[in-house]
């Protein structure tokens, strides 16, 4: 035998002692010690990346919905309401915020960011460490925390150099909560309700799958296209202890009713399930699938198809990402009945569900957004991949009795409810809807943008008409304006009570208006007839128009990069109308 042959079983050897000792070595320390390690390491590296990943002050690239939601608990918080196009969670929750910092979402960043990070980001891993735990034990909960916080910053390297600036500046702020977008709070909900229910499966306490059930039920009332995860608890408890579903219903109808009410308040109608046809066609049956039909629409097996070539030309190799997550559905329905069930229902449903989505598109980085619910689950399934190893076990552990005292657990359940839901219903029920001709909020960009003074006037001169504004200024970020003309004077186009379908869609002035249905909030929007005259950084600005009678508004514009060129105005001013000639 040669000495290579004999050396390579005892360096083996050698390699599984300091291995065993390791193991031995961790199970030692107790488990928040070690996750306290994790989570401190978690946030040394998040702000690193805030530091190195370019952006304005406190304002990273934000994609989506942020501004809906700043927009309606500024609303909220000086009693008005808006409509209700986005969830009720995330909204209710920055209204004390907006309350404090003002109309401008700039000023509340460093409040939100710091919020996610400080209490949403360590709950997020310590549930993490919760969920894999509970399906082997320590140490694969260790290993599940771990990969939750090293797997977004893999993907830096990963992913190939034309695709790096998508990754790192568009994509991981909005994955690791380093914005105001409801996304990020709604993935941390859907882990704490998914760590609920693994709990609920061992632990016979019904206090469990209620609060299960409450957690996934607030994940759909700040973002309602959740709703793909209540599959992987139906499955679950179904198919191995059904009595908990009775108590996850429980815990999960007063957010639906939250959000059902949210939704009735601000469109007189619950969205999901108004029809169009005519009354004699629903009484027959006619459209039952509707709240279903209705949001997928726009899904296509072709989009899925595209999403899974385009992984192929901005990463490194999809092969490899597919092979991990089959592999690790083969491994946890393997080693783990009960999981396997759970998590694999719950990332395929996000998958097909997101991933065949008309606007999920890798390219443009918007598939990583809409595909973040199936994350945890990802991270899950990619820490079961060593388990296809011969040998290789799962320690789950074994059920624990709830000791606390049955009235601590009452108090607990009842101050989350007046928290998160008594409040919200307080807030919405005391808001009263907005209605021209003095709209606190319009629409514009697909944004609901707060409507102020900021001081704004408009003087006739010699030599043209003088705008001037009220400066702002704000150490969260750089800001600009942007000067809108209208041809007209200003106003709203109609406003027509009627419970019909019927709309009104005249323009006068540079405000649109549709109708409004029952007690709902008037729907306004900046008219598409309003140009951008100039952007600026001063405070005023002389345009020179033709004769004629027209209408400004200036709008206070932010993005990341704190260029003129690009961004979304944060606020509008109220408009002013000047006759020239």
């Amino acid at each position: 035998m040669s000495a290579q042959a004999a050396a390579a079983p005892a360096a083996l050897r050698r390699a599984a002692g300091w291995a065993g000792v390791a193991h031995a070595r961790l199970l030692s320390v107790r488990p928040r010690y070690v996750v306290a390690t994790l989570v401190a390491a978690q946030w040394a590296a998040l702000a690193a990346l805030a530091v190195t990943v370019r952006h304005n002050g406190w304002v990273y690239y934000m994609g989506g919905d942020q501004l809906w939601h700043y927009t309606g608990a500024y609303l909220l918080a000086h009693r008005e309401l808006a409509p209700t196009y986005v969830g009720v969670g995330w909204t209710t929750i920055l209204t004390p915020v907006a309350w404090i910092a003002g109309r401008n979402l700039v000023s509340a960043l460093p409040f939100i960011i710091l919020f996610n990070g400080l209490v949403l980001v360590p709950l997020a891993t310590f549930c993490m460490y919760g969920i894999g735990s509970r399906i082997g034990g320590r140490v694969f909960g260790y290993w599940t925390a771990l990969l939750w916080i090293v797997l977004p910053y893999v993907g830096i390297p990963y992913a190939l150099h034309g695709y790096h600036q998508k990754y790192t500046e568009l994509t991981l702020p909005q994955v690791l909560g380093l914005g105001a977008m409801a996304d990020f709070p709604s993935v941390v909900a859907l882990i704490v309700g998914a760590y609920l229910c693994l709990r609920a499966l061992d632990d016979r306490h019904w206090a469990w799958a209620a609060g299960a059930g409450f957690a996934v039920g607030y994940a759909l009332a700040i973002k309602p296209s959740n709703t793909a995860f209540l599959i992987a608890p139906a499955a679950l408890f179904l198919a191995y202890r059904w009595r908990a579903a009775i108590f996850f219903a429980a815990g999960l109808a007063p957010p639906i009713a939250l959000l059902a009410y949210w939704k009735a308040r601000g469109f007189g109608r619950i969205p999901a399930f108004s029809r169009s046809e005519p009354e004699h066609r629903i009484a027959a049956g006619s459209g039952i699938f509707h709240p279903l039909t209705k949001y997928t629409h726009n899904n296509t097996w072709t989009q899925l198809h595209n999403n899974l070539i385009q992984l192929r030309e901005v990463f490194w190799s999809d092969r490899l990402l597919e092979f991990l997550a089959v592999a690790g559905m083969i491994a946890l329905l393997i080693r783990s009945r009960r999981a396997g069930v759970f998590v694999v229902a719950w990332f395929v449903a996000f998958l097909l569900l997101k991933g065949t989505y008309i606007n999920a598109r890798v390219e443009d980085g918007g598939f990583w957004r809409l595909l973040l619910p199936a994350f945890p689950a990802f991270v899950v399934l990619l820490a079961s991949v060593p388990l296809l190893v011969p040998g290789v076990r799962l320690h789950a552990r074994p059920p624990t009795p709830l000791r606390a005292p049955r009235r601590a657990v009452a108090g607990a359940l009842a101050a989350l409810g007046v928290v998160l839901v008594l409040f919200p219903f307080a807030l919405v029920a005391s808001a009263k809807p907005i209605r021209p001709p003095h709209l606190a909020a319009l629409q514009s960009s697909s944004t609901l943008l707060p409507v102020e003074s900021m001081g704004f006037f408009a003087t006739p001169e010699p030599n043209g008409i003088l705008l001037q504004w009220r400066p702002e200024h704000s150490a969260a970020g750089g800001i600009f304006y942007r000067i809108y003309r209208t041809a007209g004077e200003g106003g709203s186009t109609c406003v027509v009570n009627t419970n019909g379908p019927d709309a009104c869609g005249r323009t006068v002035g540079d405000t649109v208006c549709g109708t409004v249905i029952k007690s709902a909030p008037t729907n306004c929007f900046l008219s598409p007839a309003a140009i951008v005259r100039a952007t600026t950084r001063d405070a005023a600005f002389l345009d020179r128009p033709a004769p004629g009678t027209w209408t400004y508004r200036i709008g206070l514009t932010v993005n990341w990069l704190n260029d003129e060129q690009f961004g979304d105005p944060y606020v509008f001013s109220e408009p002013a109308t000047v006759t020239v000639g």
